[in-house]
């Protein structure tokens, strides 16, 4: 199990660090060859680096998780990769493995299973952290896609919910009572996240993932 050399892929600072400091206390002989902050950042130092474990949060921008997870399963052999992610919804997990995910954990758990997750996907055993995850895809009911609610912080779930009910930029911030930088922070995201241009766009998938 020496012969590790780990990616870590979040858009959190503090997320990242943690990471690399439990990685380094639990096995310092493991390498990490990268620690990086967006989807596109992770796809070149996975290719390039050629790590064989990642770890990647889903709700990277831009690309999200999902998409770097089809991306490097593809193109870089043999490497597996565990997702973090604050979502733990059937459609998530179920499209995840279907990218070829070999674990799945949520964020609030990562410090106390983090460490074991990685042994066992290296083990080549897979780990989800649910009932749910542990079914094969097979088990769990078809689908094409995640639901936008689910590729979205919290936060940016609350600017999405005011924009859709018609308000503009300066009506947000004072709703949720945060910064009008902030809010255009967050709207940017949001259309980076999801793939979309306009509020248009954006208002049909809602309306495909009943959010309306």
């Amino acid at each position: 199990m020496n012969d590790v050399r780990l990616l870590i892929a979040d858009d959190h600072e503090l997320v990242r660090e943690g990471i690399r400091s439990i990685i380094a206390t639990s096995h310092p002989e493991w390498e990490i060859v990268g620690v990086v902050s967006s989807g596109v950042e992770a796809i070149a130092v996975g290719e390039s680096k050629k790590p064989n474990v990642a770890i990647v949060h889903l709700s990277m921008t831009p690309p999200n998780g999902l998409a770097v997870t089809e991306r490097l399963t593809d193109s870089v052999r043999g490497i597996k990769v565990l997702i973090l992610t604050i979502h733990t919804a059937e459609p998530v997990m179920r499209r995840l493995k279907r990218a070829g995910a070999k674990a799945f954990l949520a964020k609030n758990e990562a410090p106390e299973k983090l460490v074991e997750a990685v042994e066992r996907m290296i083990a080549g055993e897979a780990f989800f952290a649910s009932d749910s995850a542990a079914r094969t895809p097979a088990e769990l009911e078809e689908g094409e896609h995640i639901p936008i609610q689910y590729l979205l912080t919290p936060r940016e779930l609350d600017v999405l919910n005011q924009l859709l009910v018609g308000c503009g930029n300066k009506e947000v911030a004072a709703r949720l009572e945060i910064d009008l930088r902030t809010v255009e922070s967050h709207r940017a995201d949001i259309y980076a996240r999801l793939g979309v241009d306009s509020l248009g766009e954006l208002v049909k998938l809602a309306i495909r993932d009943k959010l309306i």
